[in-house]
């Protein structure tokens, strides 16, 4: 026995003839010395105790073990919650303490204990807290890389949009998110049940960024199908990068269903507005032709009378007929002169004339004619007016001054015409030798300028007023718009 450890096989030599070598003495001493505190541990019952190890190199060597291995490693702290996980630059893994260690994130801290590796990766024994330090940086990773499973239990983060949101445990938040072809998972637990929510500020369609401790789920979670779940530590992992698009189809619905209202209602306008423009060309062109029939075909229709009483008496009676022809000429002047009205009113409703410019040509003319001193006065704000409105009145101010300068032997006469909102007031007002409205023939004797005044009125719907005493006539007419 002592000469095979002074002189163990396996470093016997050979010589250069070839022939085998002893070692020497002393090398024989040296070896021995070695293997004493080997076979002095082997002896007592010893094993070598554990060295120092990066996390990912302890996970590399007990790949081969089915049974736990001895470790000795060391980590920051980057899930300390129902789970504890230390990470270091290698890698990651979950550490579960024999004794109840006072820790927080970010403390490096070295365990000591036995590994496994079934089902994940962990570590069971006793936690030392080194010092205090920094949390590290986080992974930044796309959920589909996070779902390939290699960066297991490391801090990670990643962007993802909110799903929906429920309760996790008793008083944890699950947050159901998506991202690139991944359906996953954030889970944030709360210690205190009065916390308040942290989904109180997101809303669904919302795009996270989160930060957490990766779980890859092996085999798709049964009750969510799940690629993998972030384990939170606080509500800090959790910040809204994008509000939710507002263009959402329970927004969309009410948005088009009141442009599909506003569009109908501008149509059923669009139509009124073209009804009533239709409406208001037809009743202008009732108007014209009543006032053509008024006018030019009752005085047609009495110039042809005339004539045909001419003809029948010209042969026995010649004085009759020539003054039948007299008068029929004089309906012919007549009827030209209205017509010639009809024409000038025509035109200025066309060029958008207001009846005061209308009634300023016709005071103009009737100066020069008969030389009476006329003034016009107009307040309020001009507005245009219908051709019925524009045509009765100014043929009433029209009959008004030929009466004033005909009957009453008026030497001035005032037009007053106001624009109001609620409508238009005309007044003719002369100082003439007035007349007895009782007194006035009707006509059955050939008299139809106040009966037209009247008539003219009630057709628009007019206040009509007469006053006349022996220092002169007012007539006022006023007509709501």
């Amino acid at each position: 026995m002592v000469f095979a450890l002074i002189n163990p096989p396996f470093i016997r030599g050979t010589g250069c003839d070839g022939r085998r070598k002893l070692p020497s003495l002393g090398q024989g001493i040296r070896f021995a010395m070695l293997l004493l505190p080997l076979c002095g541990a082997a002896l007592n019952g010893q094993a070598t105790p554990p060295r120092l190890q990066s996390i990912g190199s302890a996970i590399q060597s007990a790949g081969y073990s089915t049974r736990p291995v001895p470790v000795v490693i060391r980590g920051i702290v980057t899930l300390n919650r129902r789970q504890i996980v230390i990470e270091d630059r290698t890698g990651a893994i979950e550490v579960k303490p024999i004794e109840a260690a006072e820790i927080a994130l970010g403390d490096e801290v070295e365990v000591t204990g036995q590994m496994t590796l079934a089902p994940q990766p962990q570590v069971q024994g006793n936690v030392h807290r080194l010092w205090g330090g920094s949390m590290p940086l986080p992974l930044s990773i796309t959920p589909d890389q996070a779902a390939g499973g290699e960066n297991e239990l490391i801090l990670v983060q990643t962007n993802a949009e909110m799903v929906g949101f429920g309760p996790a445990g008793l008083t944890g938040v699950r947050l159901n998110l998506r991202g690139g072809h991944q359906n996953f998972s954030a889970v944030l637990p709360s210690d205190n049940p009065g916390e308040e929510p942290a989904t109180k500020s997101m809303q669904t369609g919302a795009t996270l960024r989160l930060t957490g401790i990766l779980m890859v789920n092996h085999g798709l979670d049964a009750d969510h199908g799940d690629a993998f779940t972030l384990m939170l530590r606080s509500g800090d992992d959790v910040e809204v990068v994008e509000a939710p698009s507002w263009w959402t189809p329970a927004h969309l619905l009410p948005v088009f269903g009141t442009g599909l209202i506003l569009i109908l209602i501008s149509i059923n306008g669009y139509v009124r507005i073209k009804h009533s423009r239709y409406r208001a060309v037809a009743e202008e062109r009732a108007n014209i032709a009543r006032d053509i029939h008024d006018t030019l075909a009752q005085g047609y229709a009495g110039i042809a009378l005339q004539l045909e009483a001419a003809q029948q008496t010209i042969q026995r009676d010649p004085e009759r007929a020539n003054a039948l022809l007299s008068e029929a000429l004089q309906m012919v002047r007549h009827s030209r002169d209205e017509s010639h009205l009809s024409i000038d009113i025509l035109r200025s409703l066309s060029r958008n004339d207001w009846l005061d410019v209308l009634i300023s040509h016709c005071i103009a003319q009737m100066q020069v004619s008969t030389g009476a001193v006329i003034e016009l006065e107009v307040s309020g704000e001009a507005a245009a007016l219908s051709y019925n409105l524009v045509n009765n009145l100014f043929r009433i101010v029209q009959e008004g001054l030929a009466n004033a300068v005909h009957h009453a032997n008026a030497r001035r006469i005032r037009v007053r015409i106001g624009y109001r909102k609620s409508g238009v007031q005309l007044e003719v007002e002369d100082d003439g030798k007035g007349f007895n409205q009782g007194a006035i023939p009707g006509p059955d004797q050939g008299h139809f300028g106040l009966t037209g005044i009247r008539e003219r009125c009630a057709s628009i719907n007019a206040r009509l007023e007469l006053k006349s005493a022996s220092g002169g006539t007012v007539i006022r007419v006023g007509v709501a718009q």
